[in-house]
């Protein structure tokens, strides 16, 4: 038994009050009219009548009535689960979401967080059934709708903190579908969680079934103090022909006194520098380091911070490789007409492109990419670029006045047509792009390049295949730049010069960014990041997977940062999530020296503490406020709960009521005899 509000219980200390006043000797005094006291003598008047009590069972009746009026008002509760089942109506069907988010390793919360849960569990009574579900960015069922203490205790003591970051929705919604499917009336959501407000976006379309009550336990803690170190940006250089890389990190300080911490630069394993940043509190900064130059094909390196209470945010790991470089073979006839292009092509960085000029019967091979400039194509050599796209190449075709392809080799996307004269009146523009290609994605936002500048006074018109997509048209609706996938390669057309015969764009300065964009679509290039962040994943369709395992993905093995061996082979879509902090690595079956290296860190915004309001989160799941806010091991929910479900206080003072009726009853009866 337990009280919610024992003070009320001072209230039964007036229970005595009639009876002490009742048990008071008080004297008598009768007026009796007397000529002269002068031979009379004082004697006190004493009344045994007043002493004793004459009806018993009427003086109880009032007093228990009195109390259980008091004892209503006190809130009592059971806490016996047997008893509690029995007055909450029922058996229940609980289902306990704990938080393994990186954030709940902060100080003790895990602790915490792990002892609300075993005391739920010991709370459970005989015919309840409770889920243990562990939680962080996604969610999974421990053990479901068991009965068995043991086991539920067990399965929480094997949970442990993960390097995610926190969602409130995949949990509730989980959650939402363990009650809907249980049979028992009586359903119960326990959220054990420290209620960041990052992981609650308050539009998670979940809504636990009627009825169902929803309990927040919050461990969180008032005073949070805590340095993340901040992603850091990879600068390259080139130094006596060798590839230099400088790493810029910083930290930010999450608490509200100023830090000072010591950030090192790790690579390979081995500490190089050091750099101490003084921080304001609520502020943040950064310090660049030496450059140094990679080691290996996939250099690992960390920026590390000194040790606090959060320890998962205190590094940050990338890796670094060598400058990709893509060949590039342009075949036409005067160098001087390729000269722009070559140029352009020779300024790339991201990625940086070997560019070879030759004849018109290029060899593709060994190339990457191959360009046709205003080049008349033998059958011989349309046979050999054809079967170079058809394996993965990418062919870029300028269209000028000699321009020609066989037509045996059918891989263009359109059919060559005429010569259009635009140098009579107005000359022609670029109208229509196609930005959601991602040739001309970089160029979507403002003031990022305007291709409508560059005048064109002659292109060739063309008829575009039906399998074929147009990505730019002139202002008068022809077709400027097609695509069309042949094999495993594309080919891309564009139906004017690349000099400044037929137009003006190699004078724009769109014209270089537009030509890099071109070559890497053809390359089917993509940045390899420097690293990735728990929760993504790894597709073994990526180039770079396929590099590493030499295209058998199925026999390749990912070995986690934990060690654990991940065989592609029982992977179902072939990808796998990053679940860990720190390095992973992909390795073929056979024996390799240099395994394709992945850096995963955490998600910073998990970093972030600030505590949402758990009532909120619980409105947004049941449809109403509800519940009661826990904090901490010694935690009072599960008391208000249980006297919100079992109302006593209603049975007692309906009780008292029906006393006080009876007293009345039974004192008309008596008439006046006192007590």
């Amino acid at each position: 038994m337990g009280l919610l509000t024992p003070l009320f219980l001072v209230a039964l200390a007036g229970l005595a009050v009639p009876v002490i006043i009742h048990m008071i000797q008080r004297e008598k005094k009768n007026v009796v009219e007397f000529p002269s006291l002068m031979f009379l003598r004082r004697i006190p008047y004493q009344s045994v009548r007043r002493r004793h009590i004459r009806n018993w069972p009427l003086l109880l009746l009032r007093l228990a009535a009195l109390a259980l009026i008091v004892a209503a008002f006190a809130r009592p509760f059971l806490r016996t689960a047997s008893i509690t089942a029995a007055a909450s109506g029922g058996a229940k069907e609980v289902v306990i979401l704990i938080d393994r988010s990186y954030s709940i390793g902060y100080g003790d919360r895990w602790a915490r967080a792990v002892a609300l849960a075993r005391d739920r569990v010991s709370e459970l009574g005989a015919s309840d059934r409770a889920s243990i579900v562990f939680f962080d960015s996604g969610a999974e069922v421990a053990l479901r709708s068991a009965s068995d203490k043991g086991r539920l205790t067990s399965a929480i003591s094997a949970g442990k903190v993960s390097a995610a970051a926190t969602k409130f929705g995949p949990a509730l919604k989980l959650a939402g579908s363990i009650l809907s499917e249980s049979a028992l009336t009586n359903r119960e959501v326990l959220l054990i969680s420290d209620f960041q407000r990052a992981g609650w976006l308050g539009a998670e379309g979940v809504r636990l079934p009627d009825g169902a009550a929803m309990i927040p336990a919050s461990v969180a803690t008032d005073q949070v103090s805590n340095v993340s170190v901040a992603p850091a940006v990879l600068l390259r250089s080139t130094f006596n022909d060798r590839e230099r890389i400088t790493v810029t990190s910083g930290a930010i300080n999450r608490s509200t006194s100023p830090a000072s911490v010591d950030l090192t630069l790790e690579v390979d394993g081995r500490a190089i520098q050091t750099r101490t940043l003084k921080l304001e509190a609520g502020g943040s900064g950064s310090a660049s380091f030496d450059p140094f130059s990679p080691a290996s094909r996939f250099t690992r390196g960390t920026v590390r911070a000194g040790d606090d209470r959060l320890a998962r945010d205190n590094a940050y790991h990338f890796v670094v490789s060598p400058r990709d470089r893509v060949k590039v073979v342009i075949a036409g006839g005067a160098r001087e007409s390729s000269l722009y292009m070559a140029r352009a092509l020779a300024l790339g960085e991201t990625p940086s492109f070997d560019v070879v000029q030759q004849g018109a019967d290029a060899d593709p091979t060994g190339a990457s990419v191959v360009i046709l400039n205003d080049l008349a194509v033998s059958p011989a050599a349309a046979e050999r670029l054809a079967t170079f796209v058809e394996n993965g190449g990418g062919l870029f075709l300028a269209l000028g006045p000699r321009a020609s392809w066989p037509g045996a080799s059918d891989i263009l996307p359109a059919q060559l047509g005429q010569p259009i004269d635009r140098t009579r009146g107005t000359a022609g523009r670029l109208g229509v792009l196609e930005y959601g290609h991602s040739i001309f994605e970089s160029f979507r936002a403002p003031r990022s390049g305007d291709f409508s500048s560059a005048r064109v006074y002659t292109y060739r018109a063309v008829t575009p295949h039906t399998d074929a997509q147009v990505l730019a048209r002139f202002d008068d609706g022809a077709p400027a730049l097609l695509e069309r996938r042949t094999g495993r390669g594309k080919v891309i057309l564009w139906t004017t010069a690349l000099d400044v015969g037929w137009n003006d764009l190699a004078l724009k300065p769109v014209f270089l960014p537009f030509i890099h964009r071109v070559a890497a679509n053809l390359a089917s290039y993509t940045e390899r990041p420097s690293s990735m962040t728990v929760g993504d994943v790894l597709p073994a369709s990526s180039p770079a997977f396929a590099e590493a395992t030499a295209g058998k993905t199925d026999d390749a093995v990912v070995l986690s940062p934990a060690g654990e061996r991940i065989p592609m082979a029982d992977r179902s879509g072939g990808v796998v999530e990053l679940r860990e902090q720190g390095f992973y690595e992909v390795r073929s079956g056979e024996r390799d020296p240099a395994p394709l290296t992945v850096a995963s860190n955490v998600d910073l915004k998990e970093s972030d503490m600030t505590p949402v309001d758990p009532q909120e989160v619980t409105a947004g799941a049941t449809g109403k406020a509800g519940g009661s806010a826990a904090s901490g091991a010694n935690a009072t929910y599960t008391n208000e709960e249980r006297e919100r479900t079992q109302r006593v206080w209603w049975y007692l003072l309906f009780a008292g009521m029906l006393l006080l009726a009876a007293e009345t009853v039974l004192s008309n009866k008596l008439g006046k005899v006192r007590v």
